[in-house]
């Protein structure tokens, strides 16, 4: 019996991503349904619905490695890294709808990789115009997002040089770089990759004259156009911002004290943010310099949290309790990140491993590319 074209997609879409990887094997018309763009976007939507951030990118020392939010949950947590020659070396710079962005060569170089799918896309190099303004500053910004308005994937470089802020913006439609609006010299930037959130990227800055005062200044992907929030009442000696589960967060650290939680108010009624949480120090978490929330638990009663780059740690918010995550073949300094797994399809397919690489360690790899990122050994 040969089941109607409509039920078969109904049925597929509601697969996760590893699964159907697999289903494309069984037939023409499995592996057509699953590559339809149709498709590819409709699985999306009802994934981002149900486990926004499924997967976890792991990435220090140049290199880049794999896991899921479910396996952190394990008492030992198996990773699996990208050890193709196009990520060695290559730093996190944003994630959006399954696809992650890395750089590499002070930023000069820029990789699309779809995680799930094993395929990448090396971006076009900055025109010769706007390469020699980059090459003369001595730190570039970068972020990378989705335009939803034009249904596009952009990455974005700033650059402060000496009579403006400098701006320009690749296009993944257009295969292309060009320069938007420059940035006025009373915008100083805090040097840091831009956080994705809501269509726009984001900095924390400090604008003059305003008694100094700091801003979150953002970058409208789709509007291609700028936008300023203010910041909570912070007061601490080491202020910094985060994305955690799709809103905007600032860590406000009091050495030696406590450190302060504050979360965006995407509701935009009343105050800009509120305060999350707090963690005392010394607490449960020992001494520490700085945390990052990375994401809370579906259930909102603990988050998972990044201390010092060197550790990642359970919170349970109302016991106020830890459970330390053990990661075996990381390096000892790390950046945690999220992304969301899909089918998306880059247009230069290439596997990030050899099939030869897989022989080496034939249980581990395969038994990885049949059930996905949570590796059961």
């Amino acid at each position: 019996m040969t089941l109607p074209y409509e039920l078969i997609d109904e049925i597929l879409y509601r697969l996760p991503v590893k699964y159907l990887l697999r289903c494309r094997c069984v037939s023409k018309e499995w592996c057509s349904v699953i590559d339809n763009n149709a498709f590819v976007k409709k699985h999306h939507r009802r994934t981002f619905e149900c486990d926004p951030d499924g997967g976890v990118v792991i990435s220090g020392d140049g290199r880049v490695f794999l896991t899921d939010v479910e396996s952190l949950r394990d008492d030992k947590v198996e990773v699996v890294e990208l050890d193709d020659s196009i990520v060695c070396g290559a730093e996190f710079v944003g994630a959006a709808n399954g696809l992650v962005c890395l750089c590499k060569n002070e930023k000069k170089v820029f990789v699309l990789c779809n995680p799930a799918t094993r395929k990448y896309r090396k971006l076009p190099s900055v025109p010769s115009m706007f390469a020699s303004e980059f090459d003369e500053v001595e730190v570039t910004l970068c972020g990378f997002g989705y335009d939803r308005v034009n249904d596009d994937y952009k990455v974005v470089k700033i650059a402060e040089c000496e009579e403006c802020t400098m701006v320009i913006m690749y296009s993944l439609k257009s295969n292309s770089w060009k320069r938007i609006q420059d940035i006025g010299k009373n915008i100083q930037f805090i040097p840091e990759r831009g956080k994705f959130v809501g269509g726009a990227l984001h900095w924390m800055t400090i604008k003059y004259p305003r008694n100094c005062c700091g801003i979150v200044f953002g970058v409208d992907l789709g509007l291609e156009q700028f936008k300023e929030d203010p910041f909570p009442d912070v007061h601490g000696t080491f202020v910094c911002l985060v994305h955690v589960g799709g809103s905007l967060c600032i860590t406000d650290n009091y050495s030696g004290s406590h450190t302060d939680v504050w979360l965006m108010n995407d509701q935009r009624e009343g105050s800009p943010w509120y305060k999350a949480f707090t963690v005392e120090q010394p607490g449960p978490f020992g001494p520490f310099k700085f945390i990052r929330p990375v994401v809370f638990s579906n259930s909102g009663n603990d988050v998972l949290i990044e201390v010092d780059r060197t550790k990642l740690l359970w919170y349970d918010l109302e016991k106020k309790a830890v459970r330390n995550v053990r990661i075996h073949g990381i390096p000892t300094k790390f950046d945690t990140h999220l992304y969301t797994e899909s089918l998306f399809q880059l247009t230069e397919r290439k596997q990030l491993q050899k099939p030869s690489q897989y022989k080496k360690q034939p249980k581990k790899r395969d038994d990885f590319l049949s059930k996905g990122f949570k590796l059961k050994l």
